[in-house]
C-alpha cells in the first residue's frame, strides 16, 4: 500500500502549486488553520493575496486561525499574533479578539500590544473583544484614566450583566480617579441588586464616583422612616424607590371589584413614606411609577366590563405623580414608559420573577440606569449648556451647496421629516435652558437661506446664540464659540453626522461631549433625547428666556465697541440689581448657579438643594441672590452668596456669579450688601475663602481688590479677611440698587 502523505503535505504542495496570479481556495486556508496555524499566519502576513479578499472571507479565515492558535497556545509566535491583532483584529469576534490578544500578551511584549490593540480599535471601536483587552492590560499597567475610560466603553457596547458586572469589578483594582463621589440609595420590594453595575457604569461615564447603597429586601417602608436605618446612616444625595405594583396590589392578579381600593391603598402607602422621608432628609427622591406583568384575565371584554388594569394603573400613577409634586425634592419615573420607548424587550422575566424575585430582566437594566442618570447629572451638576449643530445631513438631508436651498430634504413627510422631528426636540431644549449654536463647513450665504427661509424649519435665526458657518476647521470653530458665548469647552455638545469630524473633535477637545450619531436620521432624536447632559431636575425663567438673553449679549457687545470708556459703557447699561434673600420660589435657581457656575466661583462647594433650603430657613446663615437687568433686557438671577452670620465674624462660605454679568461690577454691589448687613448686626469682621480651581481664575482677585487682607501663607484654598470698621466696600455708581423680598 503506498504511503500516504499527510493532511498537513497535501496542503502546502496545494499552496506551493498556486500560481500568483490565482488565489488559495477559502477551504484550504481554513483547513491549514486548523492543522498549522503557524503556517497560516505566516501566509496571512507575508502574502499580498489577502488583500484582495472579500471582507466575509477574510473574516472567517482570520476566525479559523484565531480559533486555532487558541486550541494550541504557543503555536504561533508572540510577534506575529500582535501583527495580526494590528492588522485584522477588528474582523474578529470579541471572543476571538480577546483570546488573541491574551495569547499575544507577555510583559516585553505589553506595549506592543497596546498599539496593535489600538490600531484594531481604530477601525473597530465597538468590539467588546478588543475592548477588554485593551481595558484588561491598561488596568494592569495601572493607567487610570484610560482604563476607566475603556471600560465604559466596554459596557457601552456590550451591556449584558455578566460584562457589567465584569466592568464593575475591574474599577475596584484601579485608584480613585479626580470623579466627585455621588451617594444613591436603592429601595425596592423585590431584588435590585443587578442594576447596580448599571448605575455605576452610567456615573462613571459622567466623571462621578458612585457610592451605593441597595436596602435589604423589602424594607423600603421602614428606611424612609429614618430612625436609625441604614438609609439615614448612609446619608445620600439621592434615592430611588421602586415598589412593584404587584408587590404592593395583590389583586391585580385577578379581576375583582376591588382593584381601585386596593390601588389607592397602595399609592397612599408610598406617599405617606415619601413624605416621612422628606421631613428628615434633604436628599431627591425618585418613585417608580407603578407597572404591573399581569394583563387582564379577560382580555377584550374587560373593556366593555370595568376599567382595565391599565386604565386603573393609569389613574393611580396620576395620583402618586400629583402627590409627589406637593412635596420637596421628590419626583415621579414613570418606568412603563420609560421601557416602552427605549423598546430594549419586557421589563419582567418571569423565571427569574419567581427564582429571585426579580422584576427587573436584563434587557432593561441599562435603560433604567439611563433614566436614573437623568436625574443623577443635573443634581451634580452634570448638565451641558450648549449644544453646538452641524447642518448639511443633521439638520436636513442633502447637502445644501450641492442639492441647493430649495433640494434638500426638510419636510413633513420622509425623507425630511426626521429632520423636522429632530429640530422640533432641539427647539425644546432652549425652553429649558439649553443653547444652541451652528458650527458647520459650508457657504454661509446658502445655509442662512435654508435657515431664514426654508419653510419647514423649525429652528430659526433667533433659535441660536452663535453661529459658525464657514471653512475653518470645526474644532477651531468650538474655540470661537466658546469665547462668543463665554463657557468652557465641558459646557458642549457637539452635533455631527459625519464620523470623521465627531473623532476631530474628540481628539482636539475631549471635553466636549460629542456622542455617537445613528446612519438613520430617524434614530437622531432617540439619542439626544435620553443624554444624561441634557436634563434639568427643575426650570427656572432664566432657563425659559436664556436664548433672548443671548441675543441681548450681542446688543450690548455692538454698544461697547462704540463707547468712548469702559466706564462710560457700563454708565450707558443702565444697570440695576435687586438683592434679597433666597426664597422658596428661588432656591432652584441658587442651586442651579452652585451647580454649573464655574469661572466666578469663590470656594467651588456644589450645594444639594436639601442643604440650600435648611441654611435659608436657620438664623444663623443668609443665603443672598442678585437678579440683574439693564436697558436691553433681564439678565435673571445671575449671582448668590451664602454667608454664616455668627455674632462678630460674618464668613462668607461660597460665592457665585453668572458668567454673562462678569465685568459689570454686580459682585461688589452684592459684597456691599453682605458687609452693610453684617454692620447693621454689630459685625466687626467680613471673612471668605478663595480656593485655586481650574476654571475660576476671574475671581481670585476678589477680595484683594476689596481690600481684604490674606490670613495665612501661600496655599489652594486661602482665608482673606476685612475690618468692617474700615471705609469702603460700596456698589460700583453705575449700578442702582434696590431691595427685594425675594418672594
Amino acid at each position: 500500500m503506498p504511503d500516504l502523505a499527510t493532511p498537513l503535505e497535501t496542503l502546502a504542495a496545494r499552496l506551493a502549486g498556486i500560481s500568483e496570479s490565482s488565489l488559495p481556495d477559502e477551504q484550504t486556508l481554513i483547513a491549514l488553520a486548523a492543522i498549522d496555524p503557524a503556517a497560516a499566519a505566516a501566509w496571512l502576513l507575508g502574502s499580498d493575496d489577502s488583500g484582495s479578499w472579500s471582507r466575509p472571507r477574510l473574516t472567517r479565515f482570520v476566525s479559523a486561525l484565531a480559533e486555532s492558535a487558541a486550541r494550541s497556545p504557543g503555536a504561533v509566535d508572540t510577534r506575529e499574533l500582535l501583527e495580526i491583532v494590528r492588522r485584522h483584529g477588528h474582523l474578529l469576534a470579541p471572543q476571538h479578539a480577546a483570546e488573541l490578544a491574551a495569547m499575544a500578551r507577555t510583559e516585553p511584549a505589553d506595549p506592543l500590544l497596546a498599539d496593535a490593540l489600538q490600531a484594531a480599535l481604530d477601525k473597530a471601536p465597538e468590539n467588546p473583544g478588543l475592548l477588554r483587552a485593551a481595558a484588561e492590560l491598561a488596568v494592569a499597567g495601572r493607567q487610570q484614566d484610560r482604563a476607566h475610560a475603556l471600560l465604559t466603553r466596554l459596557g457601552r457596547a456590550e451591556p449584558g450583566l455578566a460584562t457589567m458586572q465584569y466592568v464593575s469589578g475591574a474599577r475596584q483594582r484601579l485608584l480613585r480617579t479626580n470623579a466627585t463621589p455621588v451617594r444613591i440609595a436603592l429601595l425596592s420590594s423585590f431584588t435590585i441588586d443587578t442594576l447596580v453595575p448599571y448605575i455605576d457604569l452610567e456615573c462613571r461615564a459622567l466623571n462621578l464616583e458612585p457610592h451605593i447603597y441597595v436596602a435589604p429586601f423589602n424594607t423600603w417602608e421602614r428606611e424612609m422612616l429614618g430612625e436609625g436605618s441604614g438609609m439615614e446612616r448612609f446619608e445620600p444625595h439621592i434615592v430611588f424607590l421602586a415598589a412593584a405594583a404587584d408587590d404592593l396590589m395583590p389583586s391585580l392578579a385577578m379581576p375583582d371589584a376591588e382593584l381601585t381600593t386596593s390601588g389607592e391603598a397602595a399609592v397612599d402607602r408610598l406617599l405617606t413614606a415619601a413624605t416621612r422621608f422628606t421631613s428628615w432628609s434633604k436628599a431627591v427622591l425618585v418613585v417608580h411609577g407603578l407597572h404591573s406583568v399581569f394583563r387582564d384575565s379577560l382580555g377584550p371584554a374587560s373593556a366593555r366590563l370595568g376599567p382595565s388594569r391599565g386604565e386603573v394603573l393609569s389613574a393611580l400613577n396620576a395620583r402618586l405623580a400629583d402627590g409627589l409634586r406637593s412635596l420637596p425634592r421628590s419626583y415621579f419615573l414613570d418606568i412603563g414608559d420609560l421601557v416602552a420607548r427605549r423598546r430594549q424587550g419586557a421589563l419582567d422575566n418571569p423565571k427569574l420573577r419567581h427564582l429571585a424575585s426579580m422584576r427587573l430582566s436584563e434587557p432593561v437594566l441599562r435603560e433604567i440606569a439611563t433614566g436614573y442618570a437623568q436625574y443623577i447629572a443635573p443634581l451634580m451638576g452634570r448638565t451641558r449648556k450648549c449644544v453646538v449643530l452641524d447642518l448639511d445631513n443633521t439638520l436636513w438631508g442633502g447637502i445644501v451647496g450641492e442639492d441647493g436651498p430649495h433640494g434638500i430634504r426638510l419636510g413633513d413627510t420622509s425623507p425630511g421629516s426626521e429632520f423636522r422631528e429632530f429640530q422640533q426636540f432641539l427647539l425644546s431644549l432652549t425652553r429649558k435652558g439649553i443653547l444652541l449654536a451652528v458650527n458647520s463647513k459650508n457657504n454661509e450665504a446658502d445655509a442662512m437661506e435654508v435657515i431664514r427661509a426654508h419653510n419647514a424649519m423649525v429652528l430659526r435665526e433667533e433659535s441660536f446664540s452663535a453661529v459658525r458657518i464657514n471653512w475653518d476647521s470645526k474644532p477651531s470653530n468650538m474655540l470661537s464659540l466658546a469665547a462668543e458665548l463665554n463657557i468652557g469647552l465641558d459646557s458642549f455638545v457637539f452635533i455631527d453626522d459625519n464620523e470623521k469630524e465627531r473623532a476631530l473633535m474628540r481628539q482636539a477637545h475631549p471635553q466636549v461631549l460629542t456622542p455617537e450619531m445613528p446612519k438613520d436620521p430617524a434614530r437622531y432624536r432617540e439619542t439626544i433625547e435620553m443624554l444624561p447632559e441634557l436634563q434639568v431636575l427643575t426650570v427656572t425663567e432664566e432657563d425659559r428666556t436664556r436664548t433672548r438673553q443671548y441675543v441681548e449679549r450681542r446688543q450690548r457687545e455692538e454698544l461697547r465697541v462704540t463707547a468712548q470708556t469702559p466706564e462710560g459703557y457700563l454708565a450707558s447699561l443702565e444697570i440695576a440689581a435687586a438683592i434679597a434673600a433666597a426664597s422658596e420660589r428661588t432656591l432652584p435657581r441658587v442651586h442651579q448657579l452652585f451647580q454649573r457656575t464655574n469661572q466666578f466661583n469663590l470656594t467651588g462647594l456644589r450645594y444639594e438643594p436639601g442643604v440650600l433650603s435648611a441654611r435659608a430657613g436657620d438664623q444663623g446663615w443668609r443665603i443672598y441672590t442678585a437678579q440683574v437687568s439693564d436697558r436691553f433686557g433681564d439678565h435673571g438671577l445671575v449671582a448668590t452668596a451664602v454667608v454664616r452670620a455668627d455674632g462678630d465674624e460674618w464668613s462668607i462660605e461660597n460665592f457665585v456669579m453668572s458668567c454673562r454679568v462678569i465685568g459689570y461690577g454686580v459682585e461688589d454691589a452684592l459684597l456691599a450688601r453682605v458687609a452693610g448687613d453684617a454692620r447693621e448686626a454689630q459685625a466687626t469682621w467680613l471673612s471668605g475663602t478663595i480656593a485655586t480651581l481650574p476654571k475660576n481664575a476671574p475671581a481670585r482677585d476678589f477680595y484683594l481688590r476689596n481690600a481684604f487682607t490674606r490670613d495665612d501663607a501661600e496655599s489652594e484654598r486661602a482665608m482673606w479677611r476685612r475690618d468692617l470698621r474700615e471705609p469702603g466696600l460700596t456698589t460700583p455708581e453705575w449700578i442702582s440698587v434696590r431691595a427685594a423680598n425675594g418672594a
